[in-house]
């Protein structure tokens, strides 16, 4: 077992790639070539909350990140919504239309009860349980014969110590620059503090432990080529980074409201996806009124090209961290746009 200490996502990222590439071999899987590490990898976040990439090398998508997480906790499975984010998502990922492997489908329908309403519920009878465990695995009635996708994220283990909530997420298979130290490193944070919100304790720390992580070739490649100008090497460039963080904001300042703010936002994210303007006044929790909103509106201007609007839209999101790398993702593509 290896494990990788890090503050956060930007500094998790450069850690993981540098230990692919030195000790990872090079293997032949499903999915295309990829280094693949040795042994499993832990890897320890400890401030989860600080769960924005912001690297121009790897050029993360914040909205699809952001729009997913919301998605997810909102126990959703279908493929159009994210098809407004990521262009095709469907049509990779999706079989009729539906994502088969959801995680947010199988915290919350998966089985005959909403899981994550029975561990709110279990660890507020007992804080000191442990047996808060959220499944993936199964939860859609996997069958290793069957040829649909399937969760590479299996289980959730969470623990109140001193207090805070921590978290382990065990998974089988973790494609290092897109899962895990992508959207992972969001939406499993999200979750972690949508817990910790409702029992009304801090955030602990994050553990990712991967059976099989990897970095495929292709992924690697692609992230080469935009510093191929430079004539550094990717994985140096990756870790000449800065691991400074921003200012953020909390996710649930109302925690009764919550579960009703969050319904109410996808569907008012599902009407700005439609081009039109919305009213979130009657939503009561900040994050969800002054980030996701701005945010998914920003990101339809962007669509529209009309960049004045979105980056308009951009100013009024109030977390710094979120604002930031927002701006620093819709500038990159109105400058590819100029040249």
């Amino acid at each position: 077992m290896y494990v990788i200490e890090a503050n956060n996502v930007r500094d998790a990222l450069p850690k993981a790639v540098e230990y692919l590439w030195r000790r990872g071999t090079r293997q032949v899987t499903r999915e295309g070539e990829a280094f693949v590490a040795p042994e499993p990898v832990t890897i320890h976040y400890k401030f989860p909350k600080q769960h924005v990439l912001i690297n121009p090398i790897r050029d993360a998508n914040p909205f699809f990140h952001l729009m997913e997480s919301m998605w997810m906790l909102a126990g959703r499975h279908d493929g159009a919504f994210l098809d407004h984010y990521i262009k095709g998502f469907s049509e990779r990922y999706a079989t009729h239309g539906i994502v088969m492997d959801a995680y947010g489908q199988r915290w919350r329908h998966g089985y005959r009860y909403d899981q994550l309403t029975e561990v709110l519920q279990h660890l507020s009878r007992d804080p000191t349980s442990r047996q808060a465990v959220l499944q993936m695995w199964g939860a859609g009635r996997d069958d290793l014969r069957a040829e649909s996708s399937k969760p590479c994220n299996l289980s959730v283990v969470f623990r109140i110590q001193d207090k805070r909530l921590n978290m382990t997420v065990f998974n089988r298979s973790n494609d290092l620059i897109w899962g895990c130290c992508g959207a992972n490193a969001v939406h499993f944070p999200i979750m972690q503090e949508y817990i910790a919100g409702r029992l009304d304790v801090g955030l602990g720390g994050y553990w990712q432990v991967s059976n099989n992580l990897h970095m495929y070739c292709e992924h690697y490649a692609q992230m080469a080529a935009r510093v191929a100008q430079t004539g550094i090497d990717v994985h140096d460039h990756l870790c000449d980074t800065d691991t400074t963080y921003e200012g953020t904001e909390p996710l649930i300042e109302y925690p009764d409201e919550f579960e009703s703010d969050l319904f109410e936002t996808l569907e008012l994210l599902e009407i700005v996806q439609e081009g039109q303007e919305v009213y979130s006044g009657d939503i009561s929790n900040p994050f969800m009124r002054e980030v996701v909103i701005p945010m998914a509106f920003a990101h339809q201007m962007f669509k529209l090209k009309q960049w004045d609007d979105a980056f308009e839209a951009m100013d009024e999101v109030k977390a710094e961290d979120w604002q930031r790398a927002g701006r620093e993702w819709l500038e990159r593509r109105r400058d590819r746009i100029r040249r």
